[in-house]
C-alpha cells in the first residue's frame, strides 16, 4: 500500500491532502495510482537534480599510450584533477600484471611517475592499467592502454676515449757524413 502523502511541493503541482492535489489553483482528487505515479515523477525530478551535484571525472592519461617505446623504468601519469597524494600507491599501476615499487606525485598533484626497479617491459604488446578508484580523483575511472615495445634497451653514448700523453720526442741524431 503507498503511504498518504505529507504537505509537499511537487513539479506537477502540491499535495494537500491524503487524495487531493493542488494544480494550477484548483484542488483535485487523485486516486492511489495517480498518487503513485505524482512519487514517481517526484524522484525522477529529485534524481534528475542529483545529477548537475555529482562531480566530474578525472582522465588519465599516459605519453607512451599507443607508441612504441625501448624498455623503461619510469611511467609517468597524466591526471586532469589533483590527486590526494595519500591515496596513491605504488600498486596502483600494473604493467603486464606487475605493480610498481614506487610512486612519487608532482606538478601540483596532477603528475604521477611510477617507478619500477626493472623495467616489467616485454618485447612486443604491453598493458599498462590502474583500476578505477585506486587513487582519490574525482569519481573512480578506470585506466588501460596498450604500447609496443621492440625489446632493445637505449645504450647509453660511449664516452670518448680520454687522449693520452705522447712522449716528446729527443733530439735527433745527426746524422754522420
Amino acid at each position: 500500500m503507498i503511504p498518504p502523502f505529507s504537505d509537499s511541493s511537487l513539479s506537477s503541482g502540491r499535495i494537500i491532502r491524503n487524495n487531493s492535489v493542488k494544480y494550477c489553483g484548483q484542488i483535485l482528487s487523485i486516486s492511489r495510482q495517480m498518487r503513485a505515479t505524482t512519487l514517481i515523477i517526484a524522484v525522477v525530478t529529485f534524481l534528475d537534480v542529483i545529477s548537475p551535484i555529482t562531480g566530474k571525472a578525472c582522465t588519465v592519461t599516459s605519453a607512451i599510450c599507443g607508441f612504441i617505446v625501448g624498455e623503461p623504468t619510469d611511467f609517468i601519469i597524466e591526471v586532469s584533477e589533483a590527486v590526494d597524494p595519500t591515496s596513491v600507491q605504488p600498486s596502483d599501476l600494473t604493467v603486464n600484471g606487475l605493480p610498481a615499487e614506487s610512486a612519487v606525485v608532482i606538478n601540483g598533484n596532477t603528475t604521477i611517475t611510477f617507478h619500477f626497479n626493472t623495467s616489467p617491459v616485454v618485447a612486443g604488446d604491453n598493458t599498462m592499467h590502474i583500476p578505477a578508484g585506486a587513487f582519490d580523483c574525482g569519481p573512480p575511472v578506470d585506466f588501460t592502454c596498450t604500447f609496443l615495445s621492440n625489446g632493445i634497451r637505449p645504450t647509453p653514448p660511449r664516452p670518448r676515449p680520454t687522449p693520452r700523453p705522447r712522449p716528446t720526442p729527443g733530439p735527433r741524431p745527426v746524422p754522420l757524413l
